[in-house]
């Protein structure tokens, strides 16, 4: 269960959403007291994954349903840290870094199954929603 009121999720369990596995279904409407929100990461991931016009529109449309958050510039200058700190140690990316900015500077709960490059993070609140 979350700790925090809003919610932000990774682009593995957006992709679970999309493809409409029963666990992930079965989450979001649990969570429906939540406000759900998709990173500007995320949302362009989700995008740059479609193969063809239909399935680029198709995941404009999903994405859509959301509300879409973009980094702060202080979120940016985070993420720019956490890179530093982290980058050679875990392999954590970019995307993964602005992800775990955004949530930290806003106090917000993530759910993801990437958990390998947050658990290094201090004071993210990175959980799994649910069994895969």
């Amino acid at each position: 269960m979350a700790t925090s009121s809003v919610i932000l999720l990774d682009t593995d369990v957006l992709i679970d959403i999309l493809r409409q596995h029963p666990a992930a279904q079965l989450w979001l409407q649990q969570e429906q007291s939540h406000s759900i929100k998709l990173s500007g990461i995320v949302a362009m991931e989700i995008i740059s994954g479609s193969r063809n016009k239909l399935e680029m529109e198709r995941n404009h449309r999903f994405v859509s349903q959301f509300s879409i958050v973009w980094p702060t510039p202080a979120e940016f200058e985070r993420a720019y840290q956490l890179l530093m700190t982290y980058r050679l140690a875990t392999g954590i990316g970019l995307p993964d870094c602005l992800i775990a900015a955004t949530c930290l500077e806003r106090d917000w709960q993530l759910y993801s199954f990437n958990l390998k490059h947050y658990r290094h993070i201090p004071n993210l609140n990175a959980e799994a929603p649910y069994q895969r």
